[in-house]
Parts: C-alpha cells; structure tokens; sequence
C-alpha cells in the first residue's frame, strides 16, 4: 500500500465529535500531495463552519494521524475557511519542533 493510501486510512480513523463522522467522508481534507521519496506530505483542511470550535483540535488530529504513517517524516496541513486559520498554522508548525 502506498504512502498516499496509508495516509488516507488514517485519515478515515478522524473523526469530527459534532457529526461522528471522518473526515475523509465529510470531505474535510482535500488536495492530498504526497512526496513518497521525501516523506513530505501536504493537504488542506476545512473545518464544517467558519467558528468550528473543535477546528484547531482536528487540526492536530489530522497532522497527528499523517505522522503516524510509516515512512512520513513531515505533514503540512493548511488550514482554510476558519477565522482561526492563522493561528491554527503556527500551532501546527510549532509540532514540528
């Protein structure tokens, strides 16, 4: 199974506690990318409202579950349509550390 597919395995394993839903199938995480050679993968994140309260938990969810990946050694999530966006991605960045 590749990297891409392990990941979005994972991903189906996130759940959003308001809808009990993953996000994979709530269409949550999109524009998956993965550099199968450098470990390195990017995807977008879009929290069900602008507000969501559990935006920044699933955030870290999601980063957390692409790290957990055999062969992944750095996940970007970019976080979008969410008035917490920015500081959303600097908490995200500050994983990396």
């Amino acid at each position: 199974m590749s990297i891409k597919e392990q990941v979005i395995e994972k991903l189906k394993g996130v759940y959003d506690p308001e809808l009990r839903e993953d996000v994979v199938k709530l269409k949550l995480v999109y524009d998956l990318e993965v550099d199968e050679e450098n470990g390195v993968v990017n995807i977008k994140f879009k929290p069900t409202v602008e507000n969501c309260p559990v935006g920044l938990q699933l955030a870290i969810t999601i980063k957390k579950a692409i790290l957990s990946v055999e062969g992944v050694k750095k996940a970007n999530v970019k976080v979008e349509n969410f008035i917490w966006a920015k500081e959303a991605e600097e908490f995200l960045k500050a994983l990396d550390k």
